[in-house]
């Protein structure tokens, strides 16, 4: 004997049933998803400025963002830009960009106080990011974690030596970003600032090197 199908209203149930079953799981899904996001956003970082180096293809830098429990809470945006003094230990003495004056040479670059480590005044010194060409890589998406990221680089993300660097003393200045856009903001108490070393670029280094 062929057993009676269900009524339409069983199935019909049924099937709503299942609808928000699935409606559920996916909104529990899509909720995981966002915490997840929003813990990654929350990682502290920190940002390590690698050495200056010259070879055959001119001058060039690298950088990397790292989790770190010492670090900032960030989502890993943020960047660097070789910058250049004259001397060794920089420039005038400073607290902030502003106070940092460009010569007839550098205009139309970027001045930067640089702390100095161990100062007990607080005051920074003066250094610049010259004008003409691309001495920076900036990004306000997250950067790659734990991978050296090269500085600078040309239009589709490729390393672009600087052919011919001015002589004299050229160093990394890095910015991680602790709010959107903070690196951008001066005086910002939202980003994290590290320099790193110093390094003497001569004209034989460069000539030197091709």
């Amino acid at each position: 004997m062929i057993g009676r199908a269900p009524p339409f209203k069983e199935i019909d149930m049924h099937m709503r049933m299942q609808v928000r079953r699935r409606r559920a799981q996916a909104l529990a899904l899509a909720a995981l998803c966002a915490l997840a996001a929003v813990a990654s956003a929350q990682t502290p970082m920190r940002i390590v400025p690698g050495p200056v180096d010259v070879d055959a293809r001119g001058m060039h830098a690298s950088f990397r963002i790292e989790a770190h429990p010492d670090g900032i809470v960030s989502n890993g945006s943020g960047g660097a830009c070789l910058v250049y003094s004259s001397g060794p230990n920089g420039g005038e003495s400073c607290r902030a960009d502003s106070e940092c004056r460009l010569a007839p040479a550098f205009a139309g670059g970027h001045a930067y106080c640089l702390d100095r480590q161990g100062a007990a005044d607080g005051r920074g010194k003066c250094w610049v990011r010259p004008p003409g060409g691309d001495y920076c890589l900036r990004s306000r998406t997250p950067l790659p974690i734990g991978t050296a990221i090269a500085v600078p680089v040309d239009a589709d993300g490729r390393l672009a030596p600087v052919a011919r660097p001015r002589p004299g003393w050229w160093r990394v200045h890095a910015c991680l970003n602790g709010a959107p856009g903070a690196c951008a903001q001066a005086g910002s108490v939202e980003r994290m600032l590290v320099d790193g070393p110093v390094r003497h670029v001569r004209g034989s280094d460069v000539e030197g090197a091709r």
